[in-house]
């Protein structure tokens, strides 16, 4: 019996394909660990934990007995969802981490942006490298995709600490279900 744990808010229509993925597989538990308002998102049969995943003691509750957590990331809050993460899974160095983040050092930097947002441009930076450099250090077993368009998506894992500054680059935009996949060996290797 695998156990997974979705956490964080999903894109409504990224749930089905989730869903009919783990249908899919064999002795799978589901359970889900989002916003009290996002509960009605997911159907009734999946049992729905509600909570932010910068709220430790929640996501620790939810992530006892977790083989794999898959995180979507909230771009407004980065570094203290990550963190949050490491602090709960240190506990459980058995659990394998999936994070999924919206922005990626390439689709910050490839936006034009204004004088005026260019503020706001280097710290969205300053957190995605605060994010990177927090999973660098820690001792989980993780994998980080960044960036939702095949241009702009790397990805980072344990296994590629020594080379951090080259992340893989992929051919298409991947998610979190391309990890829920039979065939995706852990942790995916550069």
């Amino acid at each position: 019996m695998q156990n997974i744990l979705i956490a964080g808010i999903i894109p409504q229509q990224r749930i089905q394909q989730l869903l009919q993925t783990i249908d899919q597989m064999l002795a799978v538990t589901l359970t889900v660990y989002a916003p009290a308002v996002h509960r009605s998102d997911w159907p009734a049969d999946v049992t729905v934990l509600t909570g932010d995943l910068s709220d430790r003691g929640g996501l620790t509750a939810a992530a006892i007995d977790q083989d794999i957590i898959l995180a979507q990331l909230d771009s407004k809050a980065l570094v203290a969802q990550t963190q949050s993460l490491i602090a709960v899974l240190n506990a459980q160095p058995t659990t394998r981490l999936m994070l999924a983040s919206p922005d990626s050092i390439l689709s910050i930097t490839q936006s034009q942006v204004k004088w005026y947002q260019q503020r706001r441009q280097r710290q969205q930076l300053a957190a995605i490298r605060m994010m990177e450099r927090q999973l660098r250090h820690s001792q989980l077993d993780f994998t980080l995709i960044e960036g939702t368009t095949a241009a702009t998506t790397a990805i980072y894992t344990r296994a590629m600490q020594h080379d951090w500054l080259t992340a893989m680059p992929t051919r298409r935009a991947l998610s979190l279900l391309d990890y829920l996949t039979v065939d995706v060996s852990w942790p995916l290797v550069a």
